[in-house]
């Protein structure tokens, strides 16, 4: 699994990983909590972790690089209980991220990045996720992983001449049973 499919979605608690493209334009996802399936309509929102940063006082932190920071301290990260009080999250945060800005960085941002960090942190620090996220950060494309889940599924656009066929094959069949109708009309209108 790398760190740049993961997903989270909101109204659904949890993160996901995007497992496969529908034919729809939707996509399949598996929980992480859980590891069920489930299509996820292309409409519905949708938040990359990767997009994800945290307020500084100097410049914002990609996420990624405070779970690496979590994992460093994973003793810390680990033991902040989900129900924990604000002032706790943020006295725990602060251990690990010194210089998060405590006026913007909300405690239920700081509940979820714990969650989050709990159900990822197996990802974090790998040289898949290192390699994938500096390659995102220098702008670059990231090479195609080989074990790919499931293959996506492309649909071919209909050719436009193929429904204009049937539209002159549908006008030509009107055309010919109309004259049949017309005769049938006027001769039961002469007898």
């Amino acid at each position: 699994m790398s760190f740049e499919k993961i997903i989270s979605i909101p109204g659904m608690s949890g993160l996901f990983k995007m497992v496969a493209q529908m034919r729809n334009g939707g996509f399949v996802v598996e929980s992480l909590l859980d590891g069920r399936r489930q299509p996820v309509s292309s409409m519905q929102r949708i938040t990359m972790l990767k997009d994800i940063a945290v307020f500084t006082t100097d410049e914002d932190m990609p996420l990624y690089e405070v779970f690496k920071k979590m994992k460093e301290q994973d003793a810390v990260a680990s033991k902040v209980p989900a129900k924990a009080e604000p002032a706790e999250l943020k006295a725990s945060l602060k251990k690990i991220l010194p210089d998060f800005d405590d006026e913007r960085v909300h405690a239920s941002d700081i509940r979820k990045m714990f969650l989050w960090y709990n159900l990822v942190k197996e990802v974090v620090g790998t040289e898949e996720s290192d390699a994938a996220m500096k390659a995102e950060i220098d702008g670059e494309v990231p090479e195609v992983n080989a074990s790919v889940e499931q293959e996506v599924v492309v649909e071919e656009p209909v050719k436009k001449k193929a429904v204009k066929k049937k539209k002159e094959e549908v006008v030509d069949e009107v055309e010919a049973t109309a004259p049949k109708k017309k005769a049938a009309k006027t001769a039961k209108t002469k007898e």
